[in-house]
């Protein structure tokens, strides 16, 4: 009883706290008053909430499995989406182009085919450029600039929305699957947030349901998926900021459940889908086929031809949900070939390479390989390589027994953490997806970095005070503790790193 008092008590504390942030949120107005936003306010709440987190966590780490403590922190972790819900944004937009996409989608144009500063200028270029505008638009094209450009003209909240997408010049990125969830959340109600905050909240309860299945599955205490449904950072990412990696995290945790029951054709369906609402678990694949041929090797079967069949299963999936969308050929891309070419944000051992790579490419380098005159791409080649590297390694000196399904797990979890710590864009938000393998590698490590990446929103304070010299130091104290943390954990207290009863 007392127990289950405490986790109450953490439970009504951080409540208070979630309802302090929505009203907070309040003073976050869309081009308003920059230089008078509460950002240190909301990374002192941030941080509290942490606080309170962290102690729930070290609680149910120790504690026995109990049913009332299960539905206490359930009850709980419900309470905090919903009164995140109506919050306004947090410095974050993503949203917006959501939206739009959304409201294109549901207008029967590919929302792949044209950016937002497409649409922006397409007055002037019918107007004061008509030969331009003729030869670079078929009539087809020109018909659907013209529709999306009335819907920009809606209403005063349509013109708003699409006035604050970020990067208007590159198409979209969001995979098929994200497009028809934004289609969906238009059809519901037009340009509203709240509408697809309830649909991601599907999204986040049907991950949870799962993480608890999985638990249960490999006889854990099912307490632990605290962890998951009290994190400060998915509750602030999916609930504040909107992010769209829920769709991808729910159906990647659905996928992990039906591979450790070996039902593989419902594992790799939703693998597919989670690659679907956001690429990040692509890299899983390989595991999945691995365990697909030893099953079927323990069954006396054709390895080969079950691992194919698998392989052929995955591409179906992926290339059904682009069919509405390849009608304009590797246009469909653009918008991803820019992010993966260009993009770098929030990030630690990548920033460190670059660093390196641009002093050594500073002797200059005469050769006609692109990628060796370029230290961006080249880092991202190198990072590629050591990611495909130890996917390698993990699959030939590390392979799990088919009964072993901990070992499939750990190395699940390893992958994404390495994806994410190498990654040039290390935003708080993609941290999400190591969230819920918490639940299982009670690493504290990286649980302190699901704290300590909220400085991430600290960048925005300098920018907006005029201090961009301090923006710098960001991600070293974002970074430092947690690598120090990191590396006694992994010297010291191996246990993190296994599933543990």
């Amino acid at each position: 009883m007392r127990s289950r008092t405490y986790l109450t008590t953490l439970g009504l504390l951080s409540l208070v706290l979630y309802l302090v942030l929505i009203g907070l949120s309040k003073e976050f107005n869309w081009g308003e008053g920059y230089s008078e936003r509460p950002i240190l306010e909301y990374i002192a709440i941030y941080f509290s909430l942490f606080f309170l987190y962290i102690l729930a966590c070290l609680y149910i780490f120790k504690s026995n499995w109990n049913q009332k403590t299960f539905w206490t922190l359930v009850a709980f972790g419900l309470l905090f989406r919903f009164a995140m819900l109506p919050s306004q944004q947090i410095q974050e937009d993503d949203v917006y182009r959501y939206l739009w996409d959304g409201k294109v989608f549901n207008h029967g144009i590919n929302p792949f085919k044209f950016s937002p500063n497409e649409i922006n200028r397409y007055k002037s270029l019918k107007i004061q450029e008509p030969a331009y505008f003729s030869s670079n638009y078929k009539q087809s094209d020109k018909d659907e600039l013209a529709v999306l450009h009335s819907l920009k003209w809606k209403n005063e909240i349509s013109l708003q929305f699409m006035e604050r997408i970020n990067h208007p010049d590159v198409p979209t990125i969001y995979p098929p699957l994200a497009q028809y969830v934004f289609r969906l959340s238009q059809q519901i109600k037009s340009d509203n947030l709240l509408t697809l905050r309830i649909i991601f909240l599907i999204f986040d309860l049907l991950g949870m349901t799962f993480i608890v299945l999985t638990l249960r599955t490999l006889n854990l205490n099912q307490n632990f998926s605290l962890v998951y449904f009290w994190s400060p950072l998915i509750i602030k990412e999916t609930y504040n900021s909107t992010h769209l990696d829920i769709i991808g995290i729910s159906c990647l945790c659905v996928s992990i459940y039906f591979l450790i029951r070996k039902h593989l054709m419902g594992s790799i369906f939703f693998l597919a889908l989670s690659v679907l609402g956001k690429f990040y678990s692509l890299v899983l694949l390989p595991f999945y086929l691995q365990r697909s041929w030893l099953i079927a090797r323990e069954k006396g079967r054709s390895g080969v031809a079950v691992l194919v069949c698998y392989l052929i299963l995955f591409c179906a999936v992926v290339t059904f949900f682009y069919l509405p969308f390849i009608d304009i050929g590797e246009r469909a891309f653009e918008g991803l070939k820019t992010y993966s070419t260009d993009w770098q944000s929030n990030d630690s051992l990548f920033a460190i390479l670059l660093f390196f790579l641009k002093d050594i490419l500073r002797f200059g380098v005469d050769t006609e390989i692109p990628v060796f005159g370029n230290s961006m791409l080249l880092a991202k080649s190198i990072i590629a390589l050591v990611l495909l590297t130890i996917i390698t390694y993990l699959l030939v000196k590390k392979a799990p027994s088919v009964d072993s399904p901990k070992g499939l797990m750990q190395n699940l979890f390893l992958v994404i953490m390495l994806v994410f710590l190498i990654s040039p864009v290390q935003n708080p938000w993609y941290l999400s997806w190591l969230v819920p393998f918490l639940c299982f590698f009670h690493s504290r490590a990286l649980i302190l970095l699901t704290g300590l990446i909220g400085l991430y929103y600290l960048d925005f304070y300098f920018d907006y005070q005029e201090m961009t010299q301090y923006s710098f130091w960001i991600v070293w104290l974002e970074y430092t503790p947690f690598y120090i943390y990191l590396i006694w954990e992994i010297t010291r207290s191996k246990n993190n790193w296994t599933i543990q009863k």
